[in-house]
């Protein structure tokens, strides 16, 4: 994992195998960091299989080379509403409902191509999302509208802008097009490029994946969030690596305690040790495969 990507989503895991109920005289308490030893242990049984499959798929796939070479935004690049937007319910109802008119010109790509920089200076050129897919996409939504139904908002002007986002190749400008509404003193900002990412879908349930916290500075450690039940207990983890990629795997084991469990789900910081630096390898999720950047808690 490169040491200059700062940011990313977490994946949220549902574990079943507690009771709904609330055990009496219960209190949360923030679980405490399990260290990673000085051994190295490696990926057995099921979770190994399904480690080894991950990385077996990486190199060479699409999300790999939008990862190492493409546009791979780690943050949500759907849209930028001014800070403090909106003025009141109803025009936040009649923006998600798509009750929106336009009272300006949208402007035209000649080339149809636009350009996304890097941090070192490196471009990649990648067809422009035009304007009036911008336009398209807000008025196609169909939200309901429960007050400030008969609200409608006005685009007055629309002009091309920049932004910087945090990608997988560190920070980038991006196009955008800045959608002028009226009352509104700041434009409403939307990507004039989309995302290489292969798009994301939700993965089964899988017992073991982690969640990426950060990485120690000589590489050699890992943090990871392991998500589990208030019944269970949180085991030192397991890691696969190969020369590409490395799959942090989470283990827990059930207390037989005979008291009733909550339905909360935690989050214990486990420590992973590699047997060498993970340097550019990626971090794979055990559920779906995808790469995952550190998320500080």
């Amino acid at each position: 994992m490169r040491g200059r990507i700062a940011a990313a989503a977490a994946l949220v895991l549902l574990l079943g195998g507690c009771a709904s109920s609330t055990a009496p005289g219960s209190t949360a308490t923030r679980p405490s960091l399990i260290t990673a030893g000085p051994e190295v242990r490696t990926a057995t049984g099921e979770a190994a299989r399904r480690a080894a499959e991950v990385t077996a798929a990486w190199p060479g796939s699409a999300a790999e080379q939008a990862w190492e070479h493409g546009y791979f935004p780690l943050q949500d690049t759907t849209e930028w509403p001014p800070e403090g937007a909106f003025r009141d319910g109803a025009d936040k109802a009649a923006y998600l409902a798509g009750h929106i008119d336009l009272a300006t010109t949208l402007p035209v790509s000649v080339s149809g191509t636009t350009e996304v920089t890097f941090a070192d200076g490196s471009r990649l050129a990648l067809p422009q999302r035009s304007a009036k897919a911008v336009f398209d996409s807000l008025t196609e939504r169909r939200s309901g509208c429960a007050t400030g139904c008969d609200t409608r908002l006005t685009v007055t002007a629309v002009q091309p802008g920049t932004t910087t986002v945090a990608t997988s190749r560190g920070q980038a400008v991006i196009p955008v097009w800045e959608f002028t509404i009226t009352g509104y003193d700041r434009p409403f900002r939307y990507p004039a490029v989309l995302s290489q990412a292969p798009t994301r879908t939700m993965p089964a349930l899988v017992t073991g994946d982690t969640t990426l916290h950060s990485v120690s500075a000589d590489g050699l450690v890992l943090t990871a969030g392991v998500p589990h039940g208030s019944c269970d207990t949180v085991l030192p983890g397991e890691v696969h690596e190969t020369d590409r990629a490395v799959v942090l795997i989470g283990r827990i084991t059930p207390v037989k305690s005979g008291l009733p469990c909550n339905a909360a789900l935690l989050v214990t910081p486990v420590e992973f040790r590699l047997s060498r630096p993970l340097g550019t390898r990626a971090v794979l999720g055990l559920a779906d495969g995808r790469p995952q950047t550190p998320t500080a808690r």
